[in-house]
């Protein structure tokens, strides 16, 4: 008995083979732009946070759900603020992360001026607290070029396992 969902069927490898091949990332269009603003006010109107992220898609060519979610939430929404932080944007960050934890969406919406990204990236490398900011000695020194030399410029992966309580971003500025 050989059924089409057999492990050694043709379509099953083919299924496989492409599921398995990365997307390749690339810039939106000020098309795909319009095509999602059109897609939220028709399946979602009237609400600050559209929910129907799989009809919304439909409406934009060859992008996901998640895509359109990200795409509308990042750049979209809300006036994003882009480049350095402002001191009561740090404050907000703060706070919000007090009352949230790391619920990255609810904290950007608290903080107004920045996405889930954004918050996320400036608390990890900048504002926690549980980061390490003594000096480098010259053996971490020594030990940060061994763990290049061996694994490359992978600096999450490097500071997890030589560096606790470092940023991947202190090492790569190291």
């Amino acid at each position: 008995m050989h059924s089409s969902n057999h492990p050694t069927s043709p379509t099953v490898y083919l299924t496989v083979a492409i599921m398995s091949v990365a997307r390749e990332r690339r810039a939106w269009t000020a098309e795909e732009d319009q095509q999602l603003r059109d897609a939220v006010a028709k399946e979602d109107p009237n609400t600050q946070n559209p929910s129907k992220w799989h009809a919304i898609a439909k409406h934009v060519s060859e992008r996901t759900n998640k895509d359109c979610r990200k795409r509308w939430f990042a750049k979209m929404a809300s006036d994003v603020v882009k480049g350095g932080w402002a001191p009561d944007e740090d404050e907000r960050l703060v706070s919000a992360i007090d009352r949230h934890g790391t619920r990255w969406s609810i904290v950007s919406s608290l903080v107004g001026t920045r996405n889930s990204d954004q918050c996320a990236k400036r608390w990890t490398d900048t504002l926690n607290p549980a980061i390490d900011r003594t000096s480098w000695t010259p053996e971490a020194d020594a030990l940060l070029l061994d763990a290049v030399n061996e694994y490359g410029k992978l600096w999450t992966k490097i500071v997890k396992t030589f560096f606790p309580g470092r940023t991947g971003l202190a090492a790569k500025n190291r």
